[in-house]
């Protein structure tokens, strides 16, 4: 939201109000099965969890 908010002129709030009341319609409707011998991609992108360029290094950082 840190980085939503400015790009649109409202407040980190503001974007997080907006982004839960859209998400919803957004989002694709899950399927309930899938046909026989379908292959599924599945997205193995690794997700930061917290912003590295202002966290803490660690102790045991080389």
């Amino acid at each position: 939201m840190r980085r939503l908010a400015p790009l649109f002129g409202v407040s980190k709030s503001a974007a997080d109000r907006i982004i839960d009341h859209l998400g919803p319609m957004l989002a694709l409707r899950p399927r309930r099965r899938f046909a026989k011998d379908t292959v599924l991609v599945v997205d193995g992108t690794l997700v930061p969890t917290r912003d590295h360029a202002v966290a803490e290094q660690p102790k045991n950082y080389r």
